[in-house]
């Protein structure tokens, strides 16, 4: 069977296409539908009261930040998400699993429309029939492969990392409208992705080099034709950057200290990392949920990887020869790859699984093209998607299932890669907090050590934290006190400082406990448990005044707090007390 008509109705089969596909998806993906919160769940789902009440005040809160407190921060448009989910289902995670893959489902099917409308637009350039029913069997392999590709496992099975999908799914239909011409219904769907996550940043660059290319003139050209459309969106883009970069979030992001800050090292890193993303998109096994790359410390580590950039590059130009499109959907990749997979030093999340998600629909895009171009026989190309599907449904399908609980994901990662810092941090918590000390300090130790070689102040620093909580659990305050002032001492650990601060509060050592509050709340103005450990502290040093006016201010900022009567009344009573000591006196 070759396809040789055109269909009267060019809808319907991508629709019935996109309605099979949810079948599919929730047998791929249901082991990861009964997990729990995990990580940043809790700061970002189960402990965010502004997700609680839907207020003016809560709706400013998600759009303003908190700095580094919230998951959610500078992620506006997923945390409105996450507070309809409250309004919706409270804190059942199996309602937030199910939304992820609905949202997964809905960006699938967006991708199939952008490949139509690429399609269509190439085939009239080229002076073919736009609805040539090769198209559709084109875009539907594009659909079915992009999304049971293990690279959707994380945004499907990772609840906080619905800003993915979200971005996805603005960032595609603002590519198709602007396609369609349709440039207010792109410029409206560009201003919530940017405000989905900080990669929104390349959208601009995107949706100029499609213009670009069915435009069919020159860059000034297509600037001069939508001008007034490139200028409303430029606008709104910096202001949107300066959004990203402001307070808290600026610091984070320009942090001093990181291991990978400097330019030169961080693109010896890239180059193996990007080199890493292509392979394991043929090869999707071993992904990780939180690697930790290495500073590259022989050529062959980051060589090689430079060496497939330049080809890879060449490659994109040299097709220009050809076709517009090819060279843009070559460069597609690498674009939306750069704002943490280049030369700018930004330190954080170098190589994410969930990174290759939108680059890979390029990838898989000229995939399908090429196989129906030379491969003569419609069944011989159906059989070809359905051996990519199968194998690539069946490893996502086991992947979601360490998604179930963090320690199942934690130790997957351990057994990939047992040098990554980040997991030895996360298992070493899970183990805390499952009282299994013998266990959580060896691998606090293990990070330590690898830390230490790597010259990583941050994570050296994390891993003494992590033994003082140990010994202070085990009820060792002293222990607990020494390791907590080695993780202050290696790069001022904030987490150490707050701990010690509570292991002074513990001895009743109160102006220890009280000076490092005071500093600690200079870093996290808005911390709760600081604050609660501050009125705790002027409470043990009987300085009621003041702890009256800290729990009066705590209150009016969360007003949610339900526990706090217990704590007026017991201010109440030892005022009392005081002042009947005061009269008792002679």
């Amino acid at each position: 069977m070759d396809e040789i008509s055109t269909p009267s109705r060019p809808f319907l089969k991508p629709v019935l296409a996109w309605l099979a596909l949810l079948p599919l998806l929730i047998v791929v993906f249901y082991p990861a539908m009964s997990g729990s919160f995990l990580l940043d769940d809790s700061s970002g789902i189960q402990n965010n009261s502004d997700i609680r009440h839907v207020t003016v005040d809560n709706l400013m809160r998600l759009f303003r930040g908190h700095g580094n407190v919230r998951a959610v921060d500078h992620h506006p448009v997923s945390a409105l998400s996450f507070m309809i989910d409250y309004q919706l289902a409270g804190l059942d995670p199996g309602f937030y699993h199910v939304n992820n893959l609905i949202h997964h489902w809905i960006a699938a099917g967006a991708m199939m429309w952008l490949f139509l409308t690429i399609w269509g637009i190439w085939q009239k350039q080229r002076g073919r029939d736009p609805l040539e029913e090769s198209g559709f069997w084109m875009a539907a392999g594009l659909m079915f492969v992009w999304a049971v590709h293990p690279f959707a496992t994380m945004p499907v099975g990772y609840i906080m990392c619905r800003q993915e999908t979200l971005l996805v799914l603005f960032y595609v239909l603002s590519m198709t409208c602007l396609l369609r011409d349709w440039e207010r219904a792109s410029y409206f769907l560009a201003v919530p992705s940017f405000l989905c996550k900080e990669v929104a940043v390349t959208l601009p660059g995107a949706l100029f080099l499609v213009d670009w290319a069915q435009g069919g003139v020159g860059v000034v050209e297509t600037f001069r034709k939508r001008w007034q459309y490139y200028g409303v969106l430029t606008s709104t883009w910096l202001l949107i950057c300066l959004y990203h970069l402001r307070g808290g979030r600026r610091n984070e992001i320009f942090a001093e200290g990181m291991p990978l800050a400097a330019t030169s090292d961080y693109f010896k890193v890239q180059c193996g990392v990007i080199l890493t993303y292509f392979s394991k998109l043929f090869w999707p096994v071993k992904l990780m949920f939180y690697p930790y790359i290495r500073p590259v410390e022989n050529w062959s580590e980051w060589v090689p990887g430079l060496i497939f950039l330049l080809v890879y590059i060449a490659v994109a130009v040299y097709s220009l020869r050809w076709s517009r499109w090819l060279a843009v959907v070559l460069i597609f990749p690498l674009l939306v790859l750069s704002p943490t997979s280049s030369v700018l030093p930004i330190p954080f999340e170098p190589s994410m699984e969930y990174r290759m998600y939108l680059p890979s629909v390029a990838i898989i895009g000229l995939l399908m093209i090429g196989l129906w171009r030379w491969v003569p026989k419609f069944w011989m190309r159906a059989g070809i998607v359905a051996a990519l599907v199968i194998p690539l449904a069946v490893v996502s399908h086991l992947r979601s299932r360490d998604y179930e609980t963090p320690m199942k994901l934690y130790e997957h990662d351990y057994a990939v890669n047992p040098k990554s810092l980040n997991t030895l941090e996360g298992l070493a918590g899970i183990y805390l907090e499952a009282k299994r000390y013998d266990i959580a300090a060896e691998r606090a130790w293990k990070m330590i050590d690898w830390a230490m070689a790597d010259n990583n102040k941050d994570f050296v620093g994390r891993g003494f934290n992590f033994l003082g909580d140990i010994e202070s659990q085990k009820k060792n305050p002293e222990a607990a006190k020494d390791f907590y002032r080695r993780g202050i001492a290696i790069n001022g650990n904030w987490g150490s400082k707050l701990n010690l601060a509570v292991a002074h509060l513990d001895l009743k050592e109160y102006p220890e406990a009280e000076k490092l509050l005071i500093e600690y709340l200079r870093y996290a103005p808005d911390s709760q448990n600081a604050l609660l450990m501050l009125y705790e502290t002027k409470l043990g040093e009987m300085k009621l005044e003041e702890a009256e006016k800290i729990l009066n201010e705590f209150t009016k900022t969360y007003p949610d707090r339900t526990d706090l009567d217990s704590q007026h009344t017991r201010l109440m009573i030892l005022k009392r007390r005081r002042a009947e000591e005061q009269n008792s006196k002679p």
